[in-house]
């Protein structure tokens, strides 16, 4: 008949007291090797129970400690080590009814070991409450082995292994397809506030830990699948992740020594600075580092990001880890790489605005950035070519060259910067030119005036300056335009041929959030007279929908010169005028009240011909007056007149016009003087402002506007 024999101990002082513990360790193993070992003589019991009470150490405590033993022989049997709570200075929260089922086990006086176990415990962080367990411990090496397996932990599983001495252990422990997503349960049991990041995917894990007291050695390798994230605002985004992190890190007398090998093989990652997307042989990162004993200190001997024929960056530095983080140093410099393929595929995705989507460079380049106390970037150019626009119809610079130098701090090496050749709107021709730059902090400058070589002309700066503000790149200029031949111009344009030369000068622009603003009295020097723009203001330059408002005031120009090369025909004597709200949408006249008109104390001569007469009469219902006949009229080919002049208010389409004065059922285009001598009269005082500007394309084809 069988029996049971139950031993209550009592606990009446802490374990962790080095004489006491001392005694209950002996006591404890002499009363469970006696009842082992003797078992032959206590035939009649079969069941053995050791009630522990209270146990209490230096950094934990377990109540209610139960041993419930049953043999098999007289090695071998089951056994069973529960409690009711277990709490330790390592664990965050305390384990509730932990117990140790072994199903096979062996003890005797030289080894405790389980090769057939079951852990069972109660926790937040995992999803299961059991998992199958193995361990031995030897009691003259003082070796044990630990092995746990399929522990479940955010819908994957873990497998844990523990082996050696207090004084020199190894773990290993295997993560398979743990979901990302369920991480914040484990987190915010462990009281760890996770960053406001929404992740998905999975990943695998293999670590590898050696140590005694401290931590001797680790590495490890963790894969991810289809890994996804995004913080709060959107900025900073993750899809369709996939590649491996593996690392491995060494003690050292005073500290650690370690590698770092990161390979991102598909997804993409945008954030407010760059986008990546790994192509073929995928994004490439590697890293030797050193920490300090208290890893406050992280140093990193050579850090290489690599993409294939894109780009190789290599830096070394050291980062402060505590108290708070912080770059100490850093250096990093970059292999010859191609422009074009960088902007394309880390800096064109994420820089908004039609601007740069048809930004394209190609040549070389090849920079250095540098911190300690300030922030520097060293950047040489060779033989970079830049386009905006389709084609380049905006602007092209060819074979720039030159180095930049930038930084933060109170001074800063000269930059100088030059180019070959150009266009400007795809027809007209910069010429070879260098600047002298000075860049820091926010500001880019001349450090001297800077010269333009612009058709035959020169566009002279005498200040230029942006200077990157919250809202953008501000753009500040002040210079003048030295002459340039009309005629010149006209073939670059296409437009008519024409006389004089146009020189200009611009007391102060500026360039921002992508408006551009005149201060002050902008001066045009064209037609042998000049032409003043005032509140000049011109939004989304390069942008499908540019608008243009300005005041506009001309003073004296000279008709013949504009006339003379026009199919419109000629007119001598001189122009003035105004256009007061001038306000042009995708570079077309929407709304404007203008006048011009002869000055009054013009001296002469006044003189139209005959094909301007036509045409002037022609625009829109006008009559002929002050002779007998037309026939007789076109026997002349010129008249003289007093005074010129048109006014036309654009609003809706409809163009109000007027003249110089009043007439009988309508107004003086042109008033008479001198013989042979003839006055021209409008009677529409609207037109459409479309077949108005039909005409006028006819009559500079060279056509004869038709009159219904």
């Amino acid at each position: 008949m069988s029996s049971s024999v139950t031993v209550v101990i009592g606990i009446s002082q802490p374990v962790s007291s080095p004489q006491y513990r001392r005694s209950f360790t002996a006591l404890a193993v002499i009363i469970a090797l006696t009842l082992f070992l003797y078992k032959a003589e206590l035939a009649a019991v079969d069941q053995f129970t050791l009630q522990l009470g209270t146990l209490v150490g230096q950094e934990w405590s377990a109540e209610s400690v139960r041993l419930k033993l049953r043999w098999r022989d007289r090695e071998s049997g089951f056994f069973t080590l529960s409690a009711a709570r277990f709490t330790h200075a390592a664990l965050p929260f305390p384990l509730l009814s932990p117990t140790i089922e072994c199903s096979q086990g062996v003890v005797n006086d030289h080894m405790v070991n389980c090769e057939q176990g079951l852990l069972k415990l109660t926790n937040p962080l995992l999803d299961n409450a059991e998992f199958p367990l193995q361990f031995s411990w030897e009691k003259e090496t003082q070796r044990f082995h630990l092995v746990l397996e399929q522990i479940k932990l955010t819908q994957g599983q873990l497998n844990l292994r523990v082996t050696g001495t207090a004084q020199a252990w190894k773990l290993n422990l295997i993560g398979r397809k743990l979901s990302l997503q369920r991480l914040p349960k484990p987190l915010a049991a462990l009281h760890i506030t996770p960053p406001q990041i929404a992740m998905a995917g999975q990943i695998d894990i293999d670590l590898n830990l050696a140590g005694g007291s401290e931590l001797v050695s680790a590495d490890w390798q963790l894969r991810f699948r289809q890994l996804e994230f995004s913080d709060h605002a959107g900025s900073f985004v993750g899809e369709g992740l996939s590649g491996n992190w593996r690392g491995d890190l060494r003690f050292l007398q005073n500290g650690y020594r370690g590698t770092a090998r990161v390979l991102l093989e598909r997804g993409a990652v945008l954030t407010p600075f760059l986008y990546i997307e790994p192509e073929r042989s995928g994004v490439k990162l590697s890293l030797a580092y050193r920490l300090d004993k208290a890893v406050s200190k992280l140093v990193f001997d050579q850090l290489e990001y690599q993409e294939q024929d894109v780009i190789t960056l290599t830096a070394a530095g050291r980062i402060d880890l505590a108290p708070t983080l912080r770059v100490v140093q850093l250096k990093v410099r970059s292999l010859p790489l191609e422009p074009g393929k960088v902007f394309s595929r880390y800096l064109q995705p994420v820089l908004a605005g039609e601007f740069f989507e048809a930004l394209n460079l190609d040549g070389r380049i090849r920079f250095e950035l540098e911190q300690d106390s300030v922030l520097k970037l060293k950047l040489e150019i060779d033989e970079l070519n830049i386009r905006q626009g389709v084609d380049g119809e905006n602007f092209q610079l060819a074979g720039v060259q030159g180095e930049l130098f930038w930084s933060t701090g109170a001074s800063v090496s000269r930059s100088r910067l030059r180019w070959r050749e150009g266009t400007l709107l795809q027809r007209i021709k910069l010429g070879p030119a260098e600047a002298t730059l000075i860049l820091k902090g926010t500001e880019i400058g001349l450090e001297e005036p800077f010269s333009l070589p612009l058709l035959d002309g020169t566009l002279r700066a005498e200040r230029f300056s942006i200077t990157q503000t919250d809202a953008g790149p501000k753009v500040d200029f002040q210079g003048y335009l030295t002459p340039i031949s009309m005629e010149l111009i006209s073939q670059t344009l296409g437009w008519p041929p024409l006389a004089g030369q146009l020189s200009g000068m611009v007391p102060g622009a500026t360039y921002e959030n992508g408006l551009l603003q005149l201060r002050g009295v902008t001066l045009v020097r064209i037609f042998d007279g000049d032409i003043l723009l005032r509140n000049l203001r011109l939004g989304d330059l390069f942008g499908p929908l540019p608008l243009l408002q300005t005041d506009i005031e001309l003073k004296s120009l000279d008709l013949e010169t504009l006339t003379s090369r026009f199919s419109f025909g000629k007119i001598t004597g001189r122009l003035e005028g105004r256009i007061k709200g001038l306000r042009l949408e995708q570079w077309r006249p929407v709304e404007f009240d203008a006048w011009f008109a002869t000055p009054e104390k013009d001296p002469g001569p006044h003189r139209i011909s005959q094909k301007a007469v036509d045409n002037i009469s022609n625009l829109g219902g006008v009559g002929v007056s002050g002779a007998l006949s037309r026939s007789f009229l076109r026997i002349f080919e010129e008249f003289g007149y007093d005074r010129l002049g048109v006014s036309c208010r654009l609003e809706n389409g409809i163009c109000h016009m007027g003249g110089i004065g009043s007439a009988k059922s309508g107004y003086y285009l042109v008033k008479g003087g001198g013989l042979p001598r003839i006055d021209i009269i409008g009677f529409n005082r609207k037109t459409d402002w479309g077949v108005l500007v039909e005409k006028l394309q006819q009559i500079s084809e060279g056509g004869t506007p038709v009159v219904e």
